[in-house]
């Protein structure tokens, strides 16, 4: 038996030249036989022996133009937060950008598809009720209301496809966390790319929910041991280590965004009645 059937031949990373590709594209390098970076932006810092594209995925056949000969893709390319554009702007360049990619895996024969969700497809839940990966989606924006669509294409994908997809809820990424709420939902560089890489690297599966979160004492999120089991992901960091420097500070978005997972993005734009949503 090979020593690793679920190494790809030719692995893409859509989104290389953003803040989470950026970290990536190192964390990825020997992964994969050939490595190919994707962005409508220009990848800085490529391998000589990796291969760089560009074209804006919502356009027609870039998206197979990239998938070309790809066995396993991680898709993080598309406007990345609620206030990067406006709603029509999210919605057409996430959408179609997600269902591009992945009508462009079905036809190139693409076995194994990594999806960037967000925690902000379940963003309207209340921050004192635990949320696992089965919950009926609730997300928070258009941003979010753009990754329910690129989860259950996903799971449409693997159900009627065959194609194995893994939905990863990112939390907050950064260096380290930005104010006390994100205590519990930080995932750290480090950890971010070990949870990329273990994707890659993992036995087959059908379709995976996990949260991209790292070892922190006040998980916000939970429910995934199993498929974190299955991948090996084991977060190595914990927002906690920040916490006596973090604590007292004022979170953006004031009442509305301390009380529900959203945060910030659950306040932007509100009009509602927050007593009428349990």
């Amino acid at each position: 038996m090979p020593q690793n059937m679920n190494r790809p031949k030719r692995l893409l990373l859509t989104g290389a030249a953003g803040e989470i590709g950026s970290v990536l594209r190192p964390a990825l390098r020997g992964s994969a036989d050939r490595l190919r970076w994707h962005d409508i932006r220009p990848v800085e810092g490529a391998a000589a022996d990796e291969e760089v594209l560009a074209g804006d995925l919502i356009a027609p056949g870039i998206a197979d133009t990239a998938m070309k000969d790809v066995d396993c893709v991680i898709h993080l390319a598309g406007i990345p937060r609620e206030t990067g554009g406006t709603p029509e702007q999210i919605l057409t360049t996430n959408v179609v950008g997600t269902h591009n990619m992945f009508e462009a895996a079905r036809k190139a024969g693409v076995r194994r598809f990594i999806f960037a969700s967000s925690n902000h497809v379940i963003g309207f839940y209340r921050a004192d009720i635990p949320v696992g990966p089965d919950v009926l989606l609730r997300p928070d924006g258009h941003y979010g209301l753009s990754k329910v669509f690129g989860e259950h294409m996903g799971r449409l994908y693997a159900d009627k496809h065959g194609m194995e997809v893994a939905a990863l809820r990112i939390g907050a990424f950064r260096a380290k966390p930005g104010n006390a709420r994100e205590l519990g939902g930080w995932i750290s560089h480090r950890d971010m790319a070990q949870l990329a890489r273990k994707c890659v690297e993992a036995p087959s599966f059908h379709f995976l929910v996990l949260y991209g979160v790292s070892n922190n004492k006040r998980a916000l999120w939970g429910g995934d041991a199993k498929a974190r089991a299955h991948i090996g992901y084991n977060p190595e960091d914990n927002g906690e280590n920040w916490a006596a420097e973090l604590e007292g500070k004022a979170t953006p978005g004031g009442e509305i965004a301390a009380i529900f997972h959203g945060g910030s993005v659950c306040a932007h734009n509100f009009t509602g009645d927050p007593s009428r949503i349990d």
